[in-house]
Order: structure tokens, then C-alpha cells, then sequence
């Protein structure tokens, strides 16, 4: 695992939990976002707030995937490099 990981993994997951409690919260500043404001006059706010939580989901699956070391078939971590 490189220095970064542990640093990106842990954002995805805090920006997860953040955006979960702005699923469930009270607040109406986060749905002023652009994106957010159109699901929410086109489909309401329960949808807006499915979508927050859709958003919370995906960080979270990414942040849990980079905390594991989860890559793609074709990427070869760091330490296995060589430099010639």
C-alpha cells in the first residue's frame, strides 16, 4: 500500500458519512447544489435525498475498495515497479 491510499481511503469514507447525514439531516443549504436543485424541482425531495445517499454508497464502496488494496486486473501496485 503507498503513502496515499490510507489518505484517499479515509476521504471517500468521511465525504461517505458526510453525505449520508445530509441525506437524513434537516439542513436545506446542501440542496442548493445545481445538481441536487434539479433532481429536487423535477422528482422532490425524496428523490434528492435518495441521490445523497446514492452518492454516500458509492464513496463509501470506493473508500472501503482503495482501504483494501482492491485494483483492476491490469494495474501492478507500486512496490512491484522496477526502475532499469
Amino acid at each position: 500500500m503507498s503513502y496515499d491510499e490510507p489518505l484517499v481511503g479515509s476521504l471517500a469514507v468521511v465525504f461517505a458519512v458526510a453525505s449520508s447525514v445530509v441525506a437524513v439531516g434537516p439542513w436545506a443549504g446542501p440542496y442548493r447544489l445545481r445538481s441536487i436543485a434539479a433532481v429536487e424541482h423535477r422528482f422532490g425531495k425524496l428523490a434528492a435525498r435518495c441521490l445523497w445517499l446514492a452518492v454516500a454508497i458509492a464513496a463509501f464502496a470506493a473508500g472501503i475498495a482503495i482501504l483494501s488494496g482492491v485494483r483492476p486486473s491490469y494495474v501492478e501496485p507500486v512496490e512491484h515497479h522496477s526502475v532499469e
